[in-house]
């Protein structure tokens, strides 16, 4: 576009030349078309910019959703397994009300809450282990920052009551059944975790990126 503009006034400069009859008229128009030519490389030049920026961006936007994607993918698995964790923990538990004094095996219950132990502080010492993944911007890092701490305190409370539990219900330190059942319940109450709400650090940084789906 700019050349064909340039190409026209080059044209119209030697067309006015020939069929001007004063150099002084010539040269007005040659003001005048100087200043126009000039406004158009001007806007045709901002054009061209502002399509730069916005490609640059669009860019940056999908590399930040792609980031952040991917490390959101892998935080879920780690959900998943803190969740299946705690429902194991309620359902071994539950398991005591199906039970007696006369048919509980407190060496096999025992092992059920240590295997489930493990298992936590194994799923503990790598959710301490995450970083905020880079490239996602400052103010999407502080929010994902701010998941990952919750997390940790989350998984923090439950490996501490599934512990607590174990050793409450060591058959080196016997106890009846009826006054387990009533510790271990209470422990639960006591210790058990509030809920991980990361709602609101995930909606801003979609609303950041854009809506990565599902």
């Amino acid at each position: 576009m700019i050349y064909l503009t340039l190409m026209a006034a080059i044209i119209s400069m030697v067309v006015l030349y020939k069929f001007l009859p004063t150099r002084k008229g010539f040269m007005i128009v040659c003001v005048v078309l100087l200043v126009v030519f000039s406004i158009s490389y001007f806007i045709h030049g901002q054009q061209n910019q502002q399509e730069q920026i916005t490609r640059e961006q669009i860019e940056e936007l999908h590399k930040r959703q792609s980031i952040f994607g991917e490390w959101y993918a892998e935080y879920q698995k780690d959900i998943e397994k803190l969740d299946m964790n705690w429902q194991r923990y309620h359902n071994i538990l539950d398991s005591l009300d199906t039970m007696d004094e006369e048919n509980f095996n407190a060496e096999a219950f025992y092992l059920r809450l240590k295997e489930l132990e493990q298992e936590s502080i194994d799923e503990q010492l790598k959710i301490h282990m995450m970083t905020v993944p880079a490239g996602i911007g400052t103010e999407n890092s502080n929010y994902v920052e701010s998941i990952i701490r919750k997390t940790q305190h989350y998984v923090d409370a439950q490996t501490q009551t599934i512990s607590i539990s174990a050793v409450e219900a060591n058959p080196n330190q016997p106890k009846d059944f009826e006054t387990l059942k009533l510790r271990l319940n209470e422990i639960m109450i006591r210790e058990s975790p509030v809920g991980l709400f990361t709602a609101q650090e995930v909606a801003a940084i979609r609303m950041a990126l854009g809506d990565l789906g599902e």
